[in-house]
């Protein structure tokens, strides 16, 4: 079975799948696990009741930041709402980057595989597909790839890809976010299928002589536009960083090469 994309879906379909005998490759057009992205929050008995089962709720929990408390300002920057960190944080919240990292190792490796502590020893490298041997990896991963073509034949579904050697799986999945090259290629246009709502959201970290914010984000919204900045306490000990931005504003639909990042910043 091939799984398209390696951020939170793919990585947690294909521990699933090896949990239940099957050996997916999950193939990613980054060079590796990708890095950055804001926090993801966990509410409820359902979504806790599925990260225990996975064995991975202990070091979610090891993870989680805890939410960041925030301020909303007017336009002459006086403060006119407060949020405590309790508001956004859910029950557990954690960086999406560590969400990941988690997922990926747990779904390589199954139960009582200890997690690496730094970044520098988690392994991102296109693996070999194993499976059963002891301390060998059970899913494969293909990271500096993507899916060119699909077509359904009697025996699966033959793909070709834009680097690597085309190959025939039981099954295709697509994990790969709202603009799905595996939606694309199976069912057509992206248009058929995804309505714009008005707006776009954005967000980067600060540089660092940015203006002190202070020990909170600070929020100011009006109609059709909104924008937080500050430092959070999920990043607070971070080297390097300053704060980060958050935007929200109205837009008609953009036309713009999502892969392309000087595209995506004019």
């Amino acid at each position: 079975m091939l799984i398209s994309g390696a951020s939170v879906a793919g990585p947690a379909v294909a521990y699933w799948l090896r949990r239940y005998g099957y050996r997916p490759t999950v193939i990613e057009m980054a060079p590796a696990l990708r890095g950055g992205g804001f926090a993801v929050d966990f509410r409820g008995s359902a979504s806790l009741t599925v990260l225990e089962r996975m064995g991975v709720l202990d070091e979610i929990r090891r993870h989680r930041t805890g939410g960041s408390p925030m301020s909303f300002i007017d336009e002459r920057e006086r403060e006119i709402a407060a949020l405590p960190p309790e508001f956004a944080g859910g029950e557990v919240e954690l960086l999406r980057s560590d969400l990941s990292h988690i997922l990926y190792e747990r779904s390589l490796y199954g139960h009582g595989h200890g997690r690496a502590d730094g970044p520098e020893d988690r392994a991102t490298e296109p693996l070999p597909a194993k499976g059963g041997e002891a301390g060998a990896p059970l899913v494969e991963y293909v990271f500096g790839d993507s899916i060119a073509s699909l077509t359904e034949m009697a025996d699966g579904v033959h793909v070709t890809f834009e680097r690597g050697a085309p190959r025939t799986f039981d099954l295709v999945i697509g994990a790969d976010g709202l603009h799905s090259t595996v939606r694309r290629l199976a069912f057509g246009p992206e248009e058929e299928f995804v309505s714009h709502l008005g707006y776009y959201i954005a967000g980067w970290d600060l540089p660092a002589k940015s203006r002190d914010f202070g020990s909170r984000p600070v929020g100011y919204n009006e109609p059709g536009r909104f924008i937080s900045a500050g430092r959070t306490a999920r990043r607070a000990d971070e080297p390097g960083y300053a704060g980060e931005t958050f935007c929200v504003f109205a837009s008609d639909e953009l036309t713009y090469d999502r892969r392309d990042t000087e595209s995506r910043r004019s």
